[in-house]
């Protein structure tokens, strides 16, 4: 096999992009690779592979320790600098040493420290099999390598694919349980199928599609019981969220908090809601905040995966004269919520939390009732 022909062959397999880095001595050592894959889960293991004519691979064959950070599609950059062959490639990188003692660069979309297992050469390079000790995930997109260059995924037709059939499925167009047909809503959209899977996918995911065995993709109906447990859902997150960030924020942040709380409030007035679409928006803005402030990302993405936006846009366009009379108190709890956490008083936050819960729910249980139990 032709060897110039094999890497062009096989550079037509996309991957991630990754910086290994090591350090020994108080010096540091990194360079780019993309030979980095998941082994096994049990344990957690990954396979990693160093050209053996690099100062990492020899460190790392000594030390025995090792991290890999995987970058986001706005660290080209780093991937360019750590390919050259230069003495400090570290100049300028933001970084954090992990529990290992190994550089971890700030920004990168995932981080993952590793424990030398096993290793074995193969031609030109050495194969690590490493254990995983500790790994954390970001909120971003993975730069890639393709055909010998580094790029982006193409994702922004994808999510307005989304976007629009999100809109479909909540508008008042669609009866509960219709069918999705993926070719229809294709030729609807002007979009490619794939986009369209994908966009029904990741309705399903939050619960505003499901699988039926006979129809496909179908409007998942919402009952009192789903409302409900979504909003218990919420009301936990937000609540061990409060305990993570009451009497721990700066004054910019209790600022833009505040900024939030003030923009749900005249939405609301004579019990009436005055603009639908701009109290879901702003609704919205200031729980996912409240959840954002534990700075926890993992919890944000729990959140977000309840679609509680979703859920309130089904039920106020199935049963708009229900929210027209929507209780002042309920953007009166935010305020009451935000001063709870100006003052520090983490228990009073906690408390408001829970009070806000039931009203909300009780507002979507009446609403759901009147419209016959399902929106």
């Amino acid at each position: 096999m032709d060897p110039h022909v094999f890497r062009q062959v096989i550079g037509n397999f996309a991957s991630g992009v990754t910086v290994i880095t090591a350090r020994e001595h108080d010096t540091n050592y990194g360079l780019t690779a993309s030979a980095v894959t998941s082994l096994t889960l049990e344990p957690p293991m990954l396979l990693v592979c160093i050209n053996k004519n690099t100062g990492t691979q020899a460190v790392i064959s000594r030390i025995r320790t090792f991290g890999v950070n995987i970058l986001n599609q706005d660290q080209a950059h780093l991937a360019y600098q750590f390919a050259k062959p230069q003495s400090d490639k570290f100049q300028g990188v933001d970084l954090s040493y992990g529990s290992l003692g190994v550089p971890l660069l700030t920004g990168a979309l995932a981080r993952i420290e590793c424990r030398v297992a096993a290793d074995v050469e193969a031609g030109t390079h050495r194969v690590f099999l490493a254990e995983v000790d500790r790994a954390e995930a970001n909120q971003g997109t993975p730069l890639t390598y393709f055909r010998g260059t580094f790029g982006r995924f193409e994702m922004v037709q994808d999510e307005a694919v989304y976007q629009q059939i999100r809109e479909h499925v909540l508008s008042r167009n669609l009866a509960i349980a219709e069918a999705l047909e993926p070719t229809k809503l294709a030729s609807q959209f002007n979009a490619a199928i794939s986009s369209v899977y994908y966009a029904l996918t990741r309705l399903t995911t939050e619960g505003l599609a499901s699988r039926d065995l006979v129809k496909g993709y179908v409007i998942t109906p919402i009952d009192v019981k789903t409302s409900d447990d979504t909003f218990e859902a919420r009301c936990a997150i937000e609540l061990g969220a409060a305990d993570l960030a009451v009497g721990r924020l700066s004054k910019d942040e209790l600022a833009e908090f505040r900024k939030r709380m003030e923009a749900t409030l005249p939405l609301v007035a004579g019990n009436r809601v005055v603009d639908f679409e701009r109290y879901v928006e702003a609704n919205t803005a200031f729980h996912e905040y409240l959840v954002s402030l534990a700075k926890s990302s993992a919890l944000l993405d729990v959140y977000r995966q309840l679609s509680i936006e979703g859920i309130m846009w089904r039920i106020i366009w199935r049963t708009i004269p229900v929210f027209d009379q929507a209780n002042e108190e309920l953007t009166a709890d935010h305020r009451r919520i935000m001063e709870a956490y100006e003052k520090g008083d983490k228990e009073l936050a906690k408390r408001e939390i829970v009070n806000h819960n039931e009203r909300s729910k009780l507002t979507c249980r009446k609403a759901i009732e009147v419209a016959g139990g399902l929106v």
